[in-house]
């Protein structure tokens, strides 16, 4: 009793605890398909990063190699629409090694802030290289996939 606040915040954060529980779940990562070609598959995971700011995601994409050989000199590159701003970090490898086994996933961060959420969906255009087995791959994809309203 000698907490002023102690009594009287009890009963509060029990009411609202059960509140943002949905909100919390439907806002963890969401993994979206990007786009499978010559045995490159990339998937994008999307997360919130700031509670405070719902336009800014923080999108990682994920390439696994499917091939039984490694890939070499990747390149990936994004065009968002005008109302999108983003900010690309370079992969973590240019070598995709075969996925699975102690192979390390490679990875790209973009971060990518929709100024119209609620009114425009997060759209991604995508270029990506890389050889295969001696040849070189390009490939151009659109991915909308993202869930409107949420990114």
């Amino acid at each position: 009793s000698a907490d002023p606040f102690g009594s009287s915040m009890m009963p509060q954060q029990t009411m609202s605890a059960p509140a943002p529980a949905p909100a919390s779940q439907g806002d963890g990562p969401v993994t979206v398909p990007g786009f499978s070609h010559g045995g490159l598959t990339v998937e994008f995971e999307c997360a919130k990063p700031d509670i405070w700011n719902k336009q800014n995601t923080a999108l990682t994409a994920k390439f696994k190699n499917t091939t039984d050989a490694p890939m070499y000199g990747l390149s990936f590159q994004c065009a968002v629409p005008k109302y999108v701003t983003m900010e690309m970090q370079p992969p973590t490898s240019t070598t995709i090694p075969v996925t699975g086994g102690n192979s390390k996933p490679v990875t790209q961060s973009i971060n990518v802030t929709n100024t119209q959420l609620g009114t425009k969906n997060l759209m991604l255009k995508i270029k990506v290289g890389f050889t295969s087995k001696g040849t070189k791959i390009e490939h151009m994809a659109t991915c909308n996939s993202f869930p409107p309203g949420k990114f």
